[in-house]
């Protein structure tokens, strides 16, 4: 693709929450910052050994009030806070791209000037700004006296900000793909600040921050962002608690991010994540939040799970035992079942993340028949509760098989029917004998009944 370079052009990040007052981040003595009488010290050291000599990056952290909006209040970095920012840069920025990219890259396209500055950048609107690239040359960070390099999400916060800059550079001299803004070009809003649009709404319109719903631009470059520093397990959660539509968004949106950096620029994009991931993990004492990404309740809901099997007759119920309350249940089922017919097993088939048929496997005579019911399920992925609701009516003929025939309806009405629907269930990787460590692990799932966990029924899944 064509490279277009845009010039003059000063593209933020921007937030919308603050802790500290503006008053409390401008509250600064500048006569202490007096560039007049400024001499150089370690951290100028620092800086040419780490930064100008390897790298030809200049660092501004003296007050310099011209190189961002005049018409901004602003303060000035406290000294204690620029080397800690700029190792930062270092070790979670460039050297990453410097080894999945090469020196070639680095030399290329690397900003030749970072600006700090002290408090935030206050906009009207009532955000603030974290940082801007100016030119494909400076990015502008702000609000790093609030900064704690103790506290990894604080240290995130700000890497995050570094790559969302550096991938407007990036796009600044090849441009984004037109695809990547066709995924949500009727979602974009200049006014994402708005009360309409929360974190939440952003997210359930497949939006991997509130910000990034400002333009295609922010988009592709939280994107980007978020995915370099938040992780991978981060992502897969997010994808894995919201809808699908928003999740096939955002998968998408990952898919091009992927394809822009390997097509245009030669760079494994899972291979710098990694890098990132490695820096802030060894460095600074980030940790993957809790993946929520593999729960049966998140299998269910995503549409993964195809079946689960519940055959008494089955090894592992004598290897893991089984509910008593239900294997009553299952008796007093084929109790009922009209001669010469033979229940043999209860199948679980989930049509989609919101639908399941309910089917009795049984042999008459020589021959294999099965009986079908249609359910529809809600499941709550943060609790793992799911309650199922009957389809009515079910209508007659092949569609639901034997179903509707007097030797296997009433069975079903009597027990398996009520047994469904006048409860709240728990769904769950059971049992909770087959651990993380086993070959067995998510290969067996079930539902157990809320408030009553002896109450519960398990079997073998297959996934589509």
């Amino acid at each position: 693709m064509k490279k277009t370079l845009y010039k003059l052009i000063m593209i933020a990040l921007v937030f919308v929450a603050y802790s500290c007052t503006k008053e409390e981040n401008l509250d600064v003595d500048l006569t202490k910052y007096n560039t007049d009488t400024y001499v150089k010290g370690p951290i100028d050291t620092w800086l040419l050994n780490n930064l100008e000599s390897p790298y030809n990056i200049q660092t501004v952290y003296r007050f310099e009030r011209n190189l961002t909006d005049v018409n901004r209040d602003l303060s000035p970095v406290a000294l204690n806070k620029v080397e800690p920012m700029m190792n930062a840069v270092l070790q979670s920025f460039l050297k990453p791209y410097e080894k999945i990219g090469g020196k070639t890259f680095i030399k290329t396209y690397t900003p030749k000037q970072f600006v700090l500055y002290g408090s935030p950048s206050y906009n009207t609107n009532g955000s603030i700004t974290l940082g801007s690239a100016d030119a494909g040359r400076t990015v502008i960070l702000y609000e790093l006296n609030s900064l704690n390099f103790s506290s990894a999400s604080d240290v995130k916060r700000k890497i995050r900000t570094i790559h969302h800059e550096f991938t407007h550079i990036l796009n600044q001299n090849i441009i984004i793909p037109p695809a990547f803004e066709q995924i949500s070009k009727a979602e974009y809003s200049a006014d994402w600040t708005g009360s309409a649009n929360t974190a939440a709404v952003a997210k359930e319109l497949g939006f991997i921050s509130q910000y990034s719903r400002s333009s295609f631009g922010e988009d592709f470059a939280e994107m980007v962002a978020f995915l370099l520093v938040e992780g991978q397990v981060y992502f897969e959660n997010f994808l894995s608690t919201t809808n699908v539509t928003a999740a096939a968004k955002l998968r998408e949106k990952e898919k091009l991010v992927y394809g822009y950096y390997k097509d245009y620029y030669n760079i494994d994009f899972k291979a710098l994540q990694n890098e990132v991931q490695a820096v802030l993990k060894t460095v600074y004492g980030a940790t993957d939040p809790v993946d929520v990404s593999s729960t049966f309740p998140i299998y269910l809901k995503s549409n993964k799970v195809n079946t689960l099997v519940y055959d008494p007759g089955a090894t592992h119920y004598a290897t893991y035992g089984a509910s008593a309350a239900f294997t009553t249940l299952f008796n007093n089922y084929k109790a009922m079942i009209v001669a010469p017919r033979v229940l043999q097993n209860f199948q679980f088939i989930f049509t989609s993340g919101t639908t399941m048929t309910f089917r009795i496997e049984y042999v008459s005579g020589t021959s294999t028949l099965n009986a079908d019911y249609n359910f529809t399920y809600n499941v709550n992925t943060t609790t793992g509760e799911i309650t199922f609701q009957k389809v009515m009516p079910e209508g007659t003929g092949t569609t639901y098989n034997n179903g509707q025939n007097s030797a296997t309806l009433p069975a079903f009405e009597t027990y398996m029917l009520p047994y469904l629907t006048n409860r709240t269930f728990i769904a769950s990787w059971l049992p909770s004998g087959i651990g993380p460590t086993s070959p067995l692990y998510r290969t067996f799932a079930g539902f157990s009944v809320s408030g009553a966990s002896t109450n519960y029924f398990y079997g073998p899944i297959t996934l589509k």
